[in-house]
């Protein structure tokens, strides 16, 4: 009852007691990041009693990001990229992107990756974007394999132990600050 409250408080048009989209806002009001995330995706597509928003999408899914939800991190690159309701930001884009990347998001593993190979954003590395598509690669991502097998000829990857060292290097956990 307690958390009903707080989620009509925060939420008053859009709670219904004891529907999913009460479940989902109580969950993400206690600041759950995966709940979050689907507080955010029910903002940015709206339901049937919870109207478009895209103010409070972004919000949740920021916290969602920096809760380091993989969806939630490649969705908020997506938006720095395109500058969907945000200002293009190229280098926020390609955090967030890392971000995902480093939660075995193979789509963000390729956006990351063509970043480098173009040096939007970040540095150009063909090295780096090389390692990325490989990791893509290993979930069977469409088209990696031959993005790999282009990129590789033009690195400064030797081997295939190589590769694993750089991409061993892109995975380490470390606190990814994005904004």
């Amino acid at each position: 009852m307690r958390l009903l409250l707080l989620a009509t408080f925060l939420f008053p048009a859009v709670v219904f007691a004891g529907s999913y989209e009460a479940d989902i806002l109580n969950a993400a009001a206690t600041g759950d990041p995966d709940s979050q995330y689907a507080a955010a995706l029910l903002f940015e597509y709206g339901t049937e009693t919870i109207a478009k928003d895209q103010v409070q999408a972004l919000e949740w899914l920021t916290k969602a990001a920096i809760g380091h939800v993989g969806g939630a991190c490649f969705y908020l690159g997506l938006k720095y990229e395109y500058g969907n309701g945000v200002e293009r930001d190229l280098s926020k884009a390609a955090c967030w992107y890392r971000c995902a990347a480093r939660k075995d998001w193979p789509a963000a593993q390729v956006f990351l990756a063509d970043m480098y190979e173009k040096g939007r954003g970040v540095p150009m590395s063909i090295d780096m974007a090389a390692a990325l598509v490989g990791l893509a690669a290993e979930y069977g991502y469409p088209g990696a394999e031959n993005s790999l097998k282009r990129l590789l000829p033009h690195s400064g990857v030797k081997d295939m132990t190589d590769l694993k060292n750089v991409q061993q290097s892109l995975l380490k956990e470390e606190d990814i600050s994005c904004n």
